[in-house]
């Protein structure tokens, strides 16, 4: 009885805190975030039924991206979303996902300026909050932020009013730290829906998602992360690799200058999405 009522009243709260937060938009403010990204965590722990699942980030190979490309416009569907760039220009957009980490995130910054490198950065909700110092310094740097939400869920394992708080959370932690409210989204493991994508459309986000995953997280060896990713560039492309982990950092600096020789230019997600 009474972990039913937990779950009645931890429900109510996090579908009330979204609604505040919706209503507030862009002047949403840190004290705010704690109203619906604690409730969160407690819902974690009560309604296994729907985190268990959820902790378990499906990763989405290209193919299959490209698949629900297809049967989105076989019905008509035309979500914000971006999963390219011009294929006319021989640009490329590095991507950064699941920071920021104090041990890595600092390394990376350091080649990409090194290189004179411009990269977009997906940021889990519960890192930034903890190291904003972070955020800051990929601002500083050129680089572009966008909403990874706030726990790192499988999306589609939960209900809508949980999507919405999670990209809330992140997006109100990510609007305290740089002064702006975020309007790049993208899915953890690229794993979205309808519903998913109506959600993050409706709070104002353009969904973005890649043409080259080396599949780094699983660490499969650093001359497998470079090889598949040099053997998926083309114009437009938008590269997938990982915030935290080692062997990307590693091969890192030849990536970029092998990208360079072959007359790549990069440019952050927000250019890609102005130069379509």
């Amino acid at each position: 009885m009474y972990h039913s009522l937990m779950r009645k009243l931890i429900a109510v709260t996090a579908f009330a805190a979204v609604l505040c937060a919706t209503q507030a938009g862009a002047g949403v403010q840190k004290h705010v975030v704690h109203h619906y990204a604690d409730p969160m965590k407690i819902v974690k722990k009560e309604n296994d039924n729907y985190w268990r699942n959820a902790r378990e980030t499906v990763y989405q190979t290209v193919p299959n991206l490209l698949a629900t490309r297809k049967s989105e416009l076989e019905r008509g569907l035309a979500h914000a979303k971006l999963m390219h760039g011009d294929v006319e220009k021989k640009q490329i957009a590095l991507t950064f996902d699941d920071g920021p980490h104090p041990s890595y995130t600092p390394k990376i910054l350091e080649i990409l300026r090194r290189y004179h490198v411009k990269a977009t950065f997906f940021l889990v909700g519960e890192l930034a909050e903890k190291y904003p110092r972070l955020v800051k310094a990929e601002l500083g740097g050129g680089h572009c932020v966008g909403n990874h939400t706030y726990h790192h869920v499988n999306l589609t394992q939960i209900p809508s009013v949980y999507v919405a708080a999670e990209i809330k959370a992140c997006g109100a932690v990510l609007n305290n730290i740089i002064g702006r409210p975020p309007h790049l989204f993208r899915p953890p493991g690229g794993d979205y829906n309808d519903q998913v994508a109506r959600v993050a459309e409706a709070l104002g986000y353009n969904i973005v998602l890649w043409t080259d995953d080396p599949a780094d997280y699983a660490n499969p060896g650093e001359k497998l992360i470079e090889q598949r990713t040099l053997d998926k560039i083309d114009n437009g492309g938008i590269i997938l690799i990982h915030d935290g982990i080692q062997q990307t950092i590693n091969i890192l600096p030849k990536l970029l200058q092998e990208l360079k020789d072959k007359g790549c230019e990069f440019v952050t997600v927000d250019q890609m999405l102005r130069n379509r």
